[in-house]
């Protein structure tokens, strides 16, 4: 896997691997096909006739219409934050199959796109993130830069964060 230094838009030029871009693939479908697959199971296929699958809809359909952009442009931060909405709509489905007494088969299909895109979207952005050179450091080098740093040996990376003390000059 190459390494890349990014920038905010480099995700969409940066050359990325055969198995990266069959992740991308995988979050993909699963995403977009719970876009497509949750107004047909809420609005279509309610068996119940309940009036209120509306708002059924609006509380998991809704917060994936978020990530839609971001997920289509492949932007791997989306990839990664994505995957909260997507345990939302987990909660929904685990608690259908243990509670639903009919037919399961349509609540096994939103259970099959959910981990189809939670594991896409998982490491998609885990392995794009490193080959865009976004990956976090480790804790054991940051402690030892966090030891150098006020042993005195380096600078620390950001200018900023060093406090000055306020020195003021006296006309006296």
């Amino acid at each position: 896997m190459q390494k890349h230094n990014a920038t905010a838009t480099d995700f969409q030029t940066a050359p990325m691997a055969t198995f990266v871009k069959k992740l991308q693939r995988l979050g993909s479908f699963g995403f977009f096909g719970l876009v497509i697959y949750y107004p047909i199971l809420f609005t279509l296929l309610d068996t119940a006739g309940n009036s209120l699958s509306y708002i059924t809809l609006v509380l998991f359909w809704v917060p994936l219409l978020f990530a839609v952009k971001g997920i289509y442009q492949g932007n791997p931060y989306t990839f990664a934050w994505s995957n909260f909405v997507i345990m939302w709509c987990y909660l929904h489905g685990l608690t259908a199959i243990w509670t639903f007494e009919g037919n399961k088969l349509f609540i096994v299909i939103e259970l099959i796109l959910l981990t189809a895109a939670f594991i896409g979207n998982t490491y998609f952005a885990r392995f794009r993130g490193r080959e865009m050179g976004l990956a976090l450091p480790k804790i054991k080098e940051l402690k030892e830069q966090e030891k150098a740093q006020f042993e005195g040996n380096i600078k620390p990376n950001n200018e900023e964060s060093v406090i000055k003390p306020n020195i003021e000059k006296s006309d006296k």
